[in-house]
């Protein structure tokens, strides 16, 4: 709708995991190097938990990006409403077996099994747990300690990582012996106002933006009314590059955004 008015290659704002819009800021090229660090060096498990729409799952489809294909085996658990039964399944039909078993002790074998065979052609698993803040059952985290059971004499068979909101927290430590196989741990937070800068641009660059689209002005604002959550500052420049079209605009400034906000509230006081 709006490229071509703004002359760019592609929307820059889209709330979609693509790790080629990746923003290294501090924390979360932090973030990044630890989990790698956990996957490289074969370690048990590792944590990351941070606000809705801090950039969690982006970063871990970065990770994913980031690896050798051929040296690692990623199983990705993105929406875990599973109980402790179904979830064993779903990794044992994503390390390709389609004929599962159904008594959970088969399951279990055939998961080390598969483990095991990665590791003597030379690959290592990695386990992913998206969104594992809506794991309601204890017996699913206990399942899941239970596969860093799966280990020879020098190292894990596989690395867990664990991905949520704050909340996620609380659940994890009333599991201390799950706590104490937590290699590495984070904690994303928003960006704050120079990150946010640094993030408008990256992505109006990398869309194929050859100046600046957003006034200072403008991005002060959007930072206001965001609090620096990536989703939020997605959602609000997106918007504004389409109603900048409409009002012939050369730049985005602060008037397009406080009307977008304006308008959300019916005239009133916005609030995220």
């Amino acid at each position: 709708m709006y490229l071509d008015y703004w002359e760019l290659k592609e929307k820059p704002f889209e709330n979609t995991p693509d790790p080629r819009y990746f923003f290294q800021s501090k924390q979360h090229r932090e973030a990044l190097m630890r989990l790698l660090y956990s996957i490289h060096e074969a370690k048990g498990a590792a944590f990351l938990t941070g606000e809705y729409g801090c950039g969690k799952t982006l970063l871990l489809r970065t990770v994913i990006n980031d690896i050798d294909p051929l040296r690692y085996t990623v199983i990705l658990l993105t929406n875990p409403r599973w109980n402790a039964e179904e979830l064993l399944r779903e990794i044992l039909y994503q390390l390709g077996t389609d004929d599962l078993p159904d008594r959970k002790s088969d399951v279990l074998r055939m998961i080390n099994d598969h483990l095991y065979q990665n590791i003597t052609s030379g690959r290592h698993t990695v386990l992913i747990v998206d969104e594992a803040q809506v794991i309601e059952d204890p017996m699913t985290f206990e399942e899941l300690r239970m596969l860093l059971n799966f280990q020879l004499n020098d190292r894990f068979m596989l690395t867990l990582i664990f991905s949520g909101q704050p909340e996620l927290r609380d659940k994890i430590r009333q599991l201390p012996q799950l706590v104490q196989r937590i290699a590495v741990k984070y904690h994303l937070v928003p960006l704050d106002l120079e990150e946010t800068v640094k993030y408008i641009n990256y992505r109006v660059a990398l869309a194929g933006g050859m100046r600046e689209i957003f006034t200072k002005e403008a991005v002060a604002d959007i930072y206001t009314y965001s609090g620096g959550t990536p989703r939020k500052i997605n959602n609000l420049c997106d918007l504004a590059l389409a109603i900048g079209v409409g009002s012939r605009l050369n730049k985005i400034n602060r008037g397009v955004v406080r009307s977008i906000l304006e308008s959300e509230t019916a005239g009133g006081k916005f609030e995220w």
